[in-house]
This record gives structure tokens, C-alpha cells and sequence, in this order.
């Protein structure tokens, strides 16, 4: 726990862009979405491996998100049964099926709908998100906790030497 937390802290306090860091905290919510043995996450780690985004980020981002994909799980089952079952989108699923994307995607499972559609609909808004949460930090938020007196007893705690090993 202490290594996460001193993680966070050093993609804060890097000196990546902060578009970097939300294309990292972006992508890491559409790969932690995304079913294991889904053609689109494994396209989401090309996509990292050929982009200039924060690696620490997307891993400790993955990691966090998959815990949130773990909780909306069975909700996500029974958006992606829904949309499966309505009547009014059968052709467009059976013409989709017949399709080499659809068979690669694997859409006509519940889990991997769903998933996929909420990870492009959020991809966007997770990056601006995770854009104006660095740059909170960095411009208002990191002056003022190095004030706080707790911050200096922290920086006395292992806390801190683990983030400083990580720094160097």
C-alpha cells in the first residue's frame, strides 16, 4: 500500500505532461473495462506501447480501475443482456456477428458489449479528467500540501524514502 501511494505521488509530481498522464489514466480505464481475452484490450496495449503516455500511470491506473470493473460487473452484464435482447437493434447484431470485427470484438457476449461501450463513451471524459486533476494538483494543490504540517511528518516516514527510491 505504501509503494502505491508513494507511486502516486511521483506521476504527480513528474515532470510528463499532463495530457501524458491522462492519455495513461485513460487508456488504463478502457484496459481495466475490457475483458481479459478481449482483441480491443490487447489493441489498448499496442496503443500504450506506441503512444508517448506515463507507463507508471496506465499501471497503476489498470490496477485501480480493474477493482471498479470488478464492483460494476453485474451491472455491466445486464446493460450489455439488454442491448442483446432489445428488438429494435436484432439485424444490426446479426449483421455485426457475420462480421470479422464482430466475431474478434466477441460482441455478442454481454460483458464485452457493455464493457466496450462504456470504455469509448468514458475514454474521452477520463482524459480530461485525469488532465485537470494533474494540473489541480500541480498548480494549486502541491504548494499548498507541502505547507501542512502533516506533510512533514510524512516526509520523516517510510512513506517518503520509498518515494524518494523511486524518484532517483
Amino acid at each position: 500500500m505504501l509503494t502505491v501511494i508513494a507511486k502516486l505521488l511521483k506521476i504527480l509530481n513528474s515532470e510528463d505532461s499532463p495530457s501524458a498522464v491522462g492519455w495513461a489514466i485513460a487508456l488504463a480505464f478502457v484496459f481495466a473495462m475490457l475483458p481479459l481475452f478481449s482483441v480491443a484490450k490487447w489493441a489498448v496495449v499496442v496503443l500504450v506501447a506506441m503512444l508517448r503516455v506515463n507507463l507508471s500511470a496506465f499501471i497503476l491506473f489498470s490496477a485501480l480501475f480493474a477493482l471498479l470493473a470488478w464492483l460494476f460487473d453485474p451491472w455491466l452484464n445486464q446493460f450489455g443482456l439488454w442491448l442483446l435482447t432489445l428488438p429494435s437493434l436484432k439485424e444490426f447484431w446479426q449483421a455485426l456477428y457475420g462480421s470479422p470485427i464482430g466475431e474478434a470484438l466477441a460482441l455478442n457476449n454481454t460483458l464485452a458489449l457493455s464493457t466496450l461501450l462504456l470504455s469509448i463513451v468514458a475514454l474521452v471524459p477520463v482524459y480530461w479528467g485525469g488532465v485537470g486533476m494533474i494540473r489541480l494538483y500541480r498548480s494549486k494543490l502541491k504548494a499548498r500540501f507541502d505547507q501542512w504540517r502533516i506533510v512533514s511528518i510524512l516526509k520523516s516516514t517510510k512513506v517518503y524514502k520509498i518515494y524518494q527510491s523511486l524518484s532517483a
